[in-house]
Parts: C-alpha cells; sequence; structure tokens
C-alpha cells in the first residue's frame, strides 16, 4: 500500500521578468498559429480551378 504524505508541491514564486516571457511565448504562439490556419484556410481557393479528370478522360474518348 501507499502511505499518505502531507507534503506539498513547491513551485516557489515567479521572478519578475516571467510575466513578460510567458506573455511574449504566448503571443508569438498565437500569431504563428494564425498565420498557419489562415494559410491552410486560403490555399484551397487561391487555386485556379480545372477540369476535373473524370470529365477530361471523357471527353478524349468521345473524340477517338
Amino acid at each position: 500500500m501507499t502511505t499518505p504524505t502531507t507534503q506539498t508541491l513547491n513551485f516557489g514564486t515567479p521572478g519578475k521578468g516571467r510575466g513578460w516571457k510567458d506573455a511574449f511565448v504566448v503571443s508569438f504562439l498565437a500569431i504563428v498559429l494564425g498565420a498557419f490556419v489562415a494559410e491552410i484556410s486560403t490555399s484551397h481557393r487561391m487555386a485556379p480551378p480545372g477540369q476535373p479528370v473524370a470529365a477530361a478522360a471523357s471527353a478524349t474518348t468521345a473524340r477517338g
């Protein structure tokens, strides 16, 4: 069995500049994630509309 313990986790006190560093990292990750999502969501719309492969294949066999 396990023995109960009364010790708690001690994370210490955050430093003075820690809040600015955390805010910088979070904002940087949000910008990168936003750019990634924007790239994914607009990449398929920018492609020129092409003729479907099945329609192109049936058109060439109908002529031959």
